[in-house]
Formats: structure tokens, C-alpha cells, sequence
């Protein structure tokens, strides 16, 4: 059964896992559809994990090498030697069903750390969407001091102007680094297929 979930996986995260997507929310900003939680089926055609949530936490080998094989910066080539190593001390009745557990804790502890960058993006989200509405009433005001000719509405028409020429390059620059934080889900995304699809080859 080598290489079975190849096809499905590059077609999943090619179209950007529309399975299970939402309605776009209105705090959401990035441009791909909003999927709080990646299912096992979508990158995993072996054994299924129903039930191993916690089970992996109490093995202690495939615990240790979870929580290597999803810190970002870890190679995804020498994971790969790792799981092939792993496999290979293997007893045959009990592979598949130590490599499917190693599966359920790469996929939980991916989702979770996922789900951490969901939520801030969309923290980020909130608090530029309530700058812009501060923008918004100050700009306001301002349109309302131009029409007043006092020398103290000039005067804090000056000052608003100056601030918000600040103001608007801050919000800007925060604007931008949005598309920033967006490529943060799917990089995780990248490294669970990778790890899953790595997996998987070694399953009978």
C-alpha cells in the first residue's frame, strides 16, 4: 500500500483545502477560504485515528519524535529518515498501528498550532478593522474643522493632519504584513502533508 494518499494530497492543498470551508467570515482577511481544522481524510488514507487523541502522549518514543517533526523549522528530509528508521524496528504486527498513532500526533499537534494562527490573524484582523473606524471618525472631524475658520480649529486641523499622516502609514504598514500572517496556516498545512504523505509510504 506504498503511496497511496500522493494524488489526494497534492490536490488537496493545491486548491486550498476547500474541504469543510465556511462562509467567509467579515474578520477574516486572507484570501483563502477559512477551514478551522484540516480532517485526517484529507491527507490520510491509512488506519483511521479515531480514538488515539491522547494515545500517542503515552508512547514515549512517538511522542519525542512528534514533537520534533513539527517544529517549523525542523527538516522535512531528516523527519523522512527518522520515520523510515521508525518503521524499520517496527515488529510487523504492530507497524501500521504505531505509525498511524505517529500520524494522530503530527495531525493533532499541526491542528492545534494551526488553529493558534487562525486566531491571531484574526485578532490582527479585529483590532485593524477597529484602527480603521478610528480613522474613519478622526477624518470626519477633520472634514468638520476645514469648515470652521476659527484660528483653534486651524489649529487642530494642523495638528490632526500631521498625526494622521503617521496614523496612516502605521495602518498601512499593518495592512500589509496581513498577506504576511496569512501564509502562516499553510505552511503548516505544507508540513502535515509532508508528514503524513512520509508516513503513510511506510504503512503495509
Amino acid at each position: 500500500m506504498k503511496k497511496f494518499g500522493y494524488c489526494l494530497w497534492l490536490f488537496v492543498f493545491t486548491v486550498t483545502l476547500p474541504l469543510g470551508a465556511e462562509e467567509r467570515p467579515p474578520d477574516w482577511p486572507c484570501e483563502q477560504a477559512l477551514v478551522h481544522e484540516i480532517p485526517a481524510a484529507v491527507v490520510w488514507a491509512g488506519p483511521s485515528i479515531a480514538g488515539l487523541e491522547h494515545a500517542w502522549e503515552q508512547d514515549e518514543e512517538v511522542s519525542g519524535l512528534v514533537k520534533r517533526f513539527v517544529v517549523s523549522n525542523y527538516d522535512l528530509d531528516a523527519a523522512d529518515a527518522e520515520i523510515a528508521e521508525f518503521s524499520a524496528e517496527q515488529d510487523s504486527s504492530e507497524k501500521d498501528s504505531r505509525l498511524t498513532l505517529l500520524f494522530a500526533g503530527v495531525i493533532q499537534t499541526l491542528n492545534e498550532e494551526r488553529k493558534k494562527k487562525l486566531d491571531g490573524i484574526i485578532r490582527y484582523a479585529r483590532g485593524q478593522a477597529a484602527r480603521a473606524n478610528r480613522l474613519s471618525h478622526e477624518l470626519d472631524e477633520m472634514v468638520q474643522l476645514q469648515e470652521d475658520p476659527s484660528q483653534a480649529a486651524q489649529e487642530r486641523l494642523a495638528l490632526m493632519q500631521k498625526e494622521m499622516e503617521i496614523k496612516q502609514r502605521m495602518f498601512d504598514e499593518r495592512e500589509d504584513f496581513i498577506q504576511h500572517l496569512c501564509t502562516r496556516p499553510r505552511v503548516i498545512e505544507e508540513r502535515l502533508g509532508s508528514l503524513a504523505r512520509s508516513i503513510a509510504y511506510y504503512l503495509d
